[in-house]
């Protein structure tokens, strides 16, 4: 399972820099990476929606990991005001890691469903 989720992990970075494909790839690389990344998942006597739910909330952790990292970098770095901290904590800390989540486990689910039949 955790394969699956580092695959992708992976897709999601790779997805990031690519100007050519930025409208579409950061809001759906999620999905695309949840949708490729289960098939490494091992764990095949677990339903498709709990497996996906277990995928999407590895990607959400490690996710979290990334922006608490990155925004604490930026809020030491450029030192932002009270209101522009704030926006910048709950968007980058608290929504964030909860879109790519569910993304994920959205097109892993996908993914599991459409494998079944």
């Amino acid at each position: 399972m955790f394969k699956g989720v580092l695959i992708s992990f992976g897709i999601i970075i790779i997805l990031l820099p690519i100007p050519i494909v930025h409208i579409v790839g950061i809001p759906f690389g999620p999905f695309i990476g949840g949708y490729y990344g289960i098939s490494a998942a091992s764990d095949s006597t677990a339903s498709s929606g709990r497996k996906a739910l277990v995928f999407g909330l590895w990607t959400a952790v490690l996710m979290l990991v990334v922006f608490v990292i990155t925004v604490a970098i930026v809020d030491n770095v450029f030192e932002l005001d009270d209101k522009l901290r704030i926006i910048t904590w709950v968007g980058g800390v608290g929504v964030l890691p909860f879109y790519y989540g569910s993304m994920a486990g959205l097109g892993a689910w996908y993914a599991e469903l459409k494998a079944e039949g």
